[in-house]
C-alpha cells in the first residue's frame, strides 16, 4: 500500500479475547487477493494473547489500536468508522474467516453498482460440533428490505458498507440497540442508499459459546424487536410487542394459529399493507404480493382452521394481490372440503 494516499478499503475488526481463532482470521485477511486496503484492528482490553498474536504479524497494513480499557464493541465499531481512511469499510470479525476473493468482488460490485451502499454476502455457518450450513441471503433489494421488517437480512461480518453514506447521513451504530447494533444500522442506511448480498460464499462464520448471538439471546430478541418496531412506525403504523410478534411468527414462517390470533393477524396485515400503500417505506407491490402470498400459505397449511382456509383466504381484503390460478384454487377448495 502506498504511504502517500489513503487505501480504498479498511477492513475494521474489532477484537476481544479472539486468542484461540485470531490468526486464522487475520491471516485471511491478508491472503486476500485485494491488496489496497488498511487492516484496522481495534484490540479492547484483551485479557487473554489477543494482543500478542496481533503483534506477531508484520505487515504494514495492519493499524493496531490498543484500548487499555475494555470499551465493548458498539464504541469500537464507531471508533473504527470515525478514524478508518477507505472509501469502504469491510467488517471483520475475530473468530470468522474471509475466503481470498472477498473484497476483491464485494468492492467491485459496490464500484460498478454506485446506487449500492450496503452490500453482504452468503456465508457458511461452521464450527465444532454442528452441520456446516450454506446461509443463501438474497441479493435483491426489494426483499431484503421486506425481510428486515421481521429479522436482520445482511450478516454482520459479511458486511461491506460505502463510507461517504454514513457520513453525510450522520449513521453511527446505536449503543440502544446493543446486541442487535448492526439490524438497527442496517435499516437506518438503506433509507439512504439500495442494499444487497453478494450471491457467492465469502465468509465462514464460526459458531461457538462464546459468540454473540449465542451469549446474549435473550437481548438480542429485544433489541430486535424495537428495530422491528421502528420500520413499522416509519410505514405509517405503530405495532405493540403483541402485534409485532405475531407479524414475526406469520413472516418465520409459522402455521399454527388459532381463530383469535387469526383474526387479529389478518387485521394486522390490512393495516400494514394500508399504511405502506400511503408511506410507501418498503416497496408496494412487492409488499401486497409478499402478504397476500405467505397469507394463502398460512391458510392452506393451518390444520387448526381445517374447512376454513379456503374462505380465510379470500375473506382478507389482500388476497386479491396473490394470482392464485385454477389448479391452486381447485386444491384449496378440495383440500378444505375433505377437512370437515
Amino acid at each position: 500500500m502506498n504511504s502517500n494516499k489513503s487505501p480504498l478499503v479498511t477492513v475494521l475488526m474489532p477484537v476481544y479475547n479472539a486468542g484461540i481463532y485470531l490468526e486464522e482470521a487475520i491471516n485471511s485477511i491478508l491472503k486476500q487477493t485485494f491488496t489496497d486496503f488498511e487492516f484496522l484492528i481495534i484490540n479492547d482490553g484483551s485479557t487473554d494473547n489477543s494482543l500478542e498474536t496481533i503483534k506477531s504479524f508484520d505487515d504494514k497494513r495492519i493499524n493496531l489500536i490498543n484500548n487499555k480499557e475494555n470499551l465493548k464493541l458498539i464504541k469500537c465499531l464507531n471508533l473504527g468508522l470515525q478514524i478508518s481512511k477507505g472509501e469502504f469499510i469491510v467488517r471483520m470479525d475475530a473468530d470468522d474467516i474471509s475466503l481470498p476473493t472477498r473484497i476483491e468482488k464485494q468492492v467491485n460490485f459496490l464500484i460498478s453498482n454506485p446506487e449500492y451502499g450496503l452490500l453482504g454476502s452468503w456465508f457458511e455457518d461452521f464450527g465444532d460440533n454442528i452441520n456446516n450450513q450454506l446461509v443463501k441471503y438474497s441479493s435483491d433489494d426489494a426483499t431484503i428490505r421486506i425481510k428486515h421488517l421481521h429479522q436482520t437480512h445482511i450478516s454482520h461480518p459479511t458486511a461491506v458498507i460505502k463510507k461517504d453514506i454514513i457520513q453525510i447521513n450522520n449513521i453511527h451504530f446505536d449503543e440502544s440497540f446493543v446486541h442487535g447494533e448492526d439490524y438497527d444500522f442496517w435499516v437506518r442506511m438503506s433509507q439512504f442508499c439500495k442494499i444487497s448480498n453478494f450471491p457467492e460464499m465469502l465468509v465462514k462464520k464460526r459458531d461457538h459459546p462464546k459468540n454473540i448471538t449465542n451469549q446474549y439471546a435473550q437481548s438480542m430478541d429485544a433489541t430486535c424487536t424495537k428495530v422491528k418496531q421502528y420500520q413499522f412506525k416509519k410505514m405509517g403504523v405503530e405495532l405493540n410487542h403483541i402485534q409485532t410478534d405475531l407479524y414475526t411468527r406469520f413472516a418465520d414462517p409459522e402455521w399454527h394459529f388459532n381463530d383469535i390470533e387469526l383474526d387479529m393477524l389478518e387485521d394486522l396485515l390490512n393495516k400494514v399493507i394500508l399504511a405502506n400503500d400511503k408511506s410507501a417505506f418498503v416497496p408496494i407491490n412487492e409488499f401486497r404480493k409478499y402478504i397476500s402470498e405467505k397469507w394463502f400459505h398460512l391458510c392452506y397449511h393451518n390444520n387448526k382452521i381445517k374447512n376454513q382456509g379456503f374462505k380465510r383466504f379470500h375473506r382478507a381484503p389482500f388476497s386479491k394481490y396473490y394470482n392464485l390460478n385454477t389448479v391452486s384454487k381447485l386444491k384449496f377448495r378440495i383440500k378444505s372440503a375433505i377437512a370437515n
